[in-house]
């Protein structure tokens, strides 16, 4: 069994999809009996060896609470001796003084790497059947030299509505972890009684490059525009509600590309169990997920319907499958045990760690070049896993162990998948 993707991928993982994972809303946590937050600075520095970048040293750091409580940033950078370099930074929950609903998020990346892994079908193709399609074989890719950029401003707004009425940015009050005041919804499913609801527009520029002959489009320039109704009591860790998201990309033909327009339906679902004799929280989670391009051009494959990664297919690599329609479902079920194991690991008291989480979950999905339902279900890939969990500094640790027929793969991340 083949396994992937290591440390490595992990990393490049992270950087590479730093946008589509680190938005967590307008809110602020505080632990019970403390007023006001403070500013919580910290640098890791890191260092590995890999096959395909050498020997890496770098480091994360960021702050969070400065300028204003609600905001955080991040950044890394790294470099090798193969010759990787890269810097990625995102800094988050901007509330515009003169428009208090009004929030903004940053992010930018430049990296340059020895080795981009990518399944695209190069000029010629090697095969009948197009790389990353859902009947593609697994060693259909490529690894190439190049440079992966973006820069992209997201805008959004709070809609004065449900629990964010009088209250643009929500203050949760936790007690080792746990929420015990603050709750914002997951009592009711109506948009003007409970829940946040918000409005966005992002306007990106994603660029990729490899070193290969490849007639795949690369770059992406355009404008998004999504709606999400949170329905969930804790929007980092949710133990009841739902989340419904619906969103759709631009790219208008700038730059030289091709005009194209995609969208997305998501859907989560929340159930809080009763505790038992030997847990904190048990909570099952479901999740589904659509998407479809709605013109004929597709997007670049790393930025349109792609299945595999840190988010949907797990044991599948990060891009492992793509194509102009995909299908995706999921379901988790999530143990906080009663075990003050890791509150008496004082050496850690840096990374406030405050609880640890044991996740098993299932997941199917594929892509078809076309939205056909019956067809998105058959021949679904599947997989299965297990994850461990860890809430520090308010906020999710995961690491995922994950099954599939293309063998296993393991994931270091940060939030839960959805």
């Amino acid at each position: 069994m083949k396994q992937h993707p290591g440390l490595t991928g992990t990393l490049l993982a992270i950087i590479l999809l730093l946008p589509a994972g680190s938005c967590v809303a307008d809110l602020i946590v505080r632990e019970l009996g403390r007023e006001n937050g403070e500013p919580y600075p910290y640098v890791f520095p890191y260092g590995f060896a890999s096959e395909a970048m050498g020997f890496v040293v770098g480091a994360v750091g960021g702050i969070s609470g400065l300028p204003q409580e609600q905001n955080s940033f991040i950044a890394t950078v790294l470099t090798s001796d193969e010759g990787a370099n890269a810097i990625y930074a995102y800094f988050n929950n901007y509330q515009f003084s003169k428009s208090p609903r009004l929030f903004l998020d940053v992010s930018i990346g430049l990296g340059d790497f020895p080795q981009q892994r990518a399944y695209l079908d190069l000029a010629p193709p090697v095969s009948a059947i197009p790389a990353g399609s859902n009947d593609s074989a697994a060693d259909n890719y490529f690894d190439a030299k190049g440079f992966s950029n973006w820069i992209e401003f997201d805008f959004r707004y709070v809609v004065d509505i449900g629990n964010a009425k009088y209250n643009p940015v929500n203050i949760y009050t936790l007690s080792n972890g746990l929420l015990v005041g603050g709750a914002s919804g997951g009592e009711v499913f109506n948009p003007y009684k409970s829940g946040r609801s918000y409005i966005q527009a992002s306007l990106f520029r994603h660029n990729r490059d490899y070193e290969v002959n490849s007639s795949s489009p690369l770059s992406a320039t355009g404008i998004g525009l999504s709606f999400k109704y949170n329905n969930t009591d804790f929007p980092i860790n949710p133990s009841k509600g739902s989340i419904i998201k619906i969103g759709f990309k631009h790219d208008p033909g700038l730059n030289n590309n091709q005009s194209w327009t995609l969208g997305k339906l998501e859907l989560s679902k929340f159930f809080n169990l009763p505790k038992g004799e030997n847990a904190e929280q048990r909570v099952i989670a479901l999740n589904v997920w659509a998407a479809h391009t709605f013109s004929d051009t597709l997007p670049p494959h790393y930025f349109g319907v792609t299945l595999g990664g840190l988010y949907r297919l797990r044991a599948y690599p990060i891009e492992r499958f793509h194509d102009k329609s995909a299908i995706y479902y999921s379901a988790e079920y999530r143990v906080i045990p009663k075990s003050d194991l890791l509150r008496r690991l004082t050496f850690l008291d840096f990374v406030k760690l405050q609880w640890w989480e044991v996740a098993f979950f299932v997941e199917f999905g594929r892509v078809a070049p076309s939205w056909d339902f019956k067809e998105l279900h058959d021949s679904m890939k599947r997989d299965f896993g297990l994850s461990l969990r860890v809430m520090a500094n308010h906020d999710i640790g995961r690491f995922d162990i994950v099954w599939s027929e293309e063998g296993t793969a393991a994931w270091l991340m940060y939030g839960h998948p959805f």
